[in-house]
């Protein structure tokens, strides 16, 4: 049976936003607010009006053409499936949700050989044959039927096994609600019932002249030798026949496509589509921009999908993930043409997925790739992974949605699917980069810093009365260092929207501008500044340790020094645990190689987070060369994670000279971490979970 991935769950559930307790995940798409006026308190100036201006459009772009970019390694180099003649999916629900988008996908080549990719309790979420079946004609999570009416069990850990005692069988359904639960579908039309363990099916009462059957992750849904449509609901009533209902379809039943929640789609002989929703007080609407569909799909929040006869996929419904277009709306109720999809002749969804199947027997996907359902996006880089060579990177920013390139010149760099660097279009001349809310914000060399939406498409200026040296992001703050070696803190504000399945933040602006209180002499002595989850800190030439303290909820008063360490080079935050009052570790390390680590947390346990604490821990790690939140290279040229069960030991493969980790983890649902390093040769490395591996919107063909 289909289980969760690994969650992290906290106890701490006071501590959960209003939203969180929705499923609501936040998502960062920020749209900047014009003149926001902010009211500055700036050393002995007094308060100060500061507002957000446009960006200069006259910033000249910086010159990159002595930089040449050598070709990246592809991560998608393994052939493509082919010679498939039918998909389908698993069925995956879980009622906690908090982000959690699985999925299970299926191919079949004719001579019934199973590609499985997608969840699977032993992480192998790449496509690979199921081992020892052939002649599949259906596979669901636990059991394969094939073209003889036998049916097998499937197990990760052992060789499949034929059930005995059943034969002829037409339809096999698994619930995913009921453990080792199998339905059963005869060539004489009736249902049986295998519980795992049992010694016989069981005969299922009431259910006879079936035709075909489909199932949600609770329900039946059965057409019967005259067209009939039975629904027999197991979300609140059980699977009891007592219940069994007729739905009221306007004709003879062809084909029905049915989700996890039991949404369905039906289509008539005739060809009329007509659409089923038990949360809308269980009516049967009809939907005529679906008649003549030659395959239908339903997935996601209420996504629905039909492949028409001239090769198109269309839909409408809610946009979740964006799986309808990345810019439209929530909730549309004409289809719209899913681009990059032609000649098809099947479509399927998962739980937050699609795959497609094409004439020539390709298979295309694009949705949620959390359990690796998409087949073409590597989900974890488990080992030293190098992508290719990008030279003169001075920073690395891994805060946003993917990881970007700060080089020598100023320019910025990512790289977008085809794993190919690019520079990003906007920011020039950038001194440092960073972010806030998930929006990126950068300081360029004329001391301004400057907000961006969040694909760099606009900008505005923070326009303050003093230029600025340094600079980083906090949750809600950023911490700005003048030229004069003043230390300010910006708090903004934002809304949300929910857009595609999910809440988005927008119009981030600032509020108002404190002045954080430093000794003038320790002021001109700090080297670096770094943020956490609960507050800020900076590290001196002499390796003092300073944190910014915070009383009560009151703003950021002074920085204060941590007792016990000293000669201090670098510090390596780790942000988690969002939306708690948990500890959010720092580790500092010093020249010897030594690791210590500060525990920070807030005194308050309700909704006012209360003053700072600070503890430094007694325990210290050695000879340690290197540290970026939890990941650890040793002296000695070992890579590994502290304290932490994903990435074993092993050895680095080249010398590192920049190191940049995230951190995306949340009070319960699955997150994510990995670490991007920059060898002393230009080669980028990827070790942890793929920054790109969460999904892809774009359809794309399914690689073995």
């Amino acid at each position: 049976m289909v289980r969760r991935e690994k969650w992290v769950t906290l106890l701490s559930y006071t501590a959960v936003l209003s939203l969180l307790t929705t499923g609501v995940v936040v998502a960062a798409s920020p749209a900047m607010a014009g003149a926001t006026k902010l009211e500055a308190s700036v050393g002995t100036a007094g308060n100060t009006e500061v507002k957000l201006q446009a960006c200069s459009q006259g910033d000249a772009k910086a010159d990159v053409s002595d930089i040449t970019a050598k070709t990246w390694k592809s991560l998608e180099n393994k052939p493509v499936l082919e010679a498939i003649t039918a998909i389908a999916t698993g069925v995956i629900f879980d009622g906690a949700g908090f982000g959690w988008r699985p999925g299970i996908s299926y191919a079949f080549t004719e001579d019934g050989q199973v590609w499985k990719w997608g969840f699977q309790s032993d992480n192998k979420y790449e496509p690979h044959k199921l081992a020892g079946i052939k002649d599949a004609k259906q596979v669901m999570t636990d059991y394969v039927l094939t073209n003889a009416g036998e049916v097998w069990q499937i197990d990760e850990k052992k060789a499949p096994e034929k059930l005995a005692g059943l034969d002829k069988i037409k339809n096999i359904q698994q619930l995913d609600h009921e453990d080792g639960v199998l339905f059963l579908l005869k060539e004489d039309g009736t249902v049986l019932k295998w519980e795992e363990g049992a010694k016989a099916a069981e005969k299922v009462t009431k259910l006879s002249n079936i035709r075909d059957m489909y199932s949600s992750a609770f329900s039946l849904f059965l057409v019967d030798d005259q067209g009939k449509l039975l629904y027999l609901d197991g979300k609140s009533r059980g699977l009891n026949t007592e219940n069994l209902q007729v739905l009221d379809i306007p004709g003879k039943v062809k084909q029905v496509a049915v989700d996890y929640t039991d949404r369905a789609l039906i289509q008539t002989e005739k060809g009329e589509v007509y659409s089923y929703n038990t949360k809308e007080n269980e009516k049967v609407v009809r939907a005529a921009h679906a008649d003549g569909a030659t395959r239908m799909a339903v997935g996601g929040e209420g996504l629905y999908l039909v492949a028409k006869a001239d090769g198109t996929v269309w839909g409408w419904g809610h946009n979740t993930l964006g799986m309808l277009g990345a810019n439209l709306e929530n909730e549309l109720e004409e289809p719209v043409k899913i681009a990059g999809l032609s000649d098809i002749i099947d479509v399927k969804a998962g739980t937050d997925h699609v795959i497609a199947l094409d004439k020539k027997g390709n298979v295309y996907s694009f949705g949620s790739n959390m359990t690796g359902q998409l087949g073409r996006i590597p989900v974890t880089f488990d080992k030293w992974t190098e992508l290719g060579e990008l030279r003169d990177v001075k920073q690395v920013v891994t805060e946003l949605d993917r990881p970007y390139f700060v080089r020598k010149d100023g320019s910025v760099w990512s790289f977008g699917a085809d794993r190919v660097p690019y520079e990003v279009k906007g920011p020039t001349k950038v001194k440092t980069m960073d972010s806030i809310k998930d929006s990126p914000v950068t300081l360029n060399e004329n001391g301004q810093i400057q907000l961006w939406t969040s694909k760099f498409s606009s900008c505005e200026t923070l326009a303050l009365p003093s230029r600025i040296k340094d600079f980083v992001g906090g949750e809600a703050h950023l911490l700005l260092r003048t030229e004069d070696d003043q230390f300010l803190t910006v708090e903004f504000r934002h809304d949300l929207a929910e857009r595609g399945g999910v809440y988005v933040i927008t119009n981030l602006r600032p509020q108002k501008v404190e002045t954080l209180q430093i000794d003038s002499k320790l002021a001109a002595d700090v080297t670096k500044l770094y943020a956490n989850l609960y507050t800020f800190f900076a590290v001196t030439k002499n390796g003092q340790v300073l944190y910014a303290e915070r009383k009560s909820d009151d703003p950021f008063t002074s920085f204060v020094q941590v007792a016990g360490l000293e000669g201090i080079r670098e510090l390596a935050p780790e942000y988690f645990v969002r939306y708690t009052k948990d500890i959010a570790s720092v580790w500092a390390i010093n020249d010897a190689g030594k690791v210590q680590e500060i525990q920070v947390y807030p005194e308050g346990k309700g909704n006012d987070a209360g003053a700072i604490k600070v503890k430094l821990e007694p325990k210290t790690e050695e000879d340690i060369a290197m540290i970026s939140g939890r990941l650890r290279i040793t002296k000695d040229g070992q890579i590994f994670e502290h304290e932490w069960e994903p990435l074993q030991k092993q050895k680095v493969a080249a010398p590192v000279r920049l190191i940049s980790s995230s951190y995306d983890y949340a009070i319960e649902g699955p997150g994510s971490h990995y670490h991007v390093l920059v060898t002393e040769d230009d080669k980028i490395v990827f070790i942890g979970d793929n920054p790109y591996g969460k999904g892809e919107l774009q359809p794309d063909m399914v690689r073995q």
